[in-house]
């Protein structure tokens, strides 16, 4: 069984948004983030370069890929 904390949820979905947000304003980049132990770091992800994955440089954080997220914030998609 997972256990999380709520708290770590929230922190998480409001990175990937902001990951999101920063992907959909730069086409060119593929990486949000840095790279320093306990910190989150985002991928451009999928087929359609429209998902985020997730990393956390944590040895029990499991990845996640937020699917077509990256849409929610483009310009030209309703």
């Amino acid at each position: 069984m997972k256990m999380v904390y709520w708290s770590d949820l929230e922190e998480e979905m409001a990175f990937a948004q902001g990951a999101a947000k920063h992907f959909a304003e730069h086409p060119e980049h593929s990486s949000f983030g840095d790279l320093k132990p306990g910190t989150f770091l985002a991928l451009r992800w999928g087929i359609g370069d429209d998902c985020v994955v997730i990393l956390k440089l944590d040895e029990h954080f499991e990845p996640t890929n937020y699917q077509q997220l990256i849409r929610k914030f483009q310009r030209d998609t309703p």
